[in-house]
């Protein structure tokens, strides 16, 4: 899973912060392969938070947790939609991923 976003420049430090946390966290989730934050100055600082999965049904478990949930948090509230993408076996998903997995364990 990558997410990407462009953050006005006050704000990446508190995100970066918030982010570098989610990270740390998840690494030590089953299944969870690797996590990283990057950024690059722009017009503004471009935001970069990747996780790797050992599995998908791994990846599935992980955006039904509340650590997950951390994440969607700090997305809803940036000012310009971030990009994110799951890369699965069968290709690339969106949001719509994240909407399907939630709503297939009600």
């Amino acid at each position: 899973m990558t997410v990407e976003w462009l953050v006005p420049l006050g704000q990446a430090r508190p995100i970066t912060m918030a982010l570098h946390s989610l990270s740390a966290d998840t690494r030590t989730a089953r299944g969870c392969t690797g996590s990283s934050v990057s950024t690059a100055l722009s017009n503004g600082v471009f935001v970069r938070y990747v996780e790797d999965w050992q599995t998908e049904d791994d990846l599935r478990v992980h955006v039904r947790s509340v650590t997950f949930r951390r994440l969607i948090t700090l997305i809803d509230d940036a000012i310009e939609p971030p990009r994110i993408e799951f890369t699965l076996p069968g290709g690339t998903r969106g949001l719509d991923y994240v909407a399907e997995v939630q709503r297939s364990h009600a």
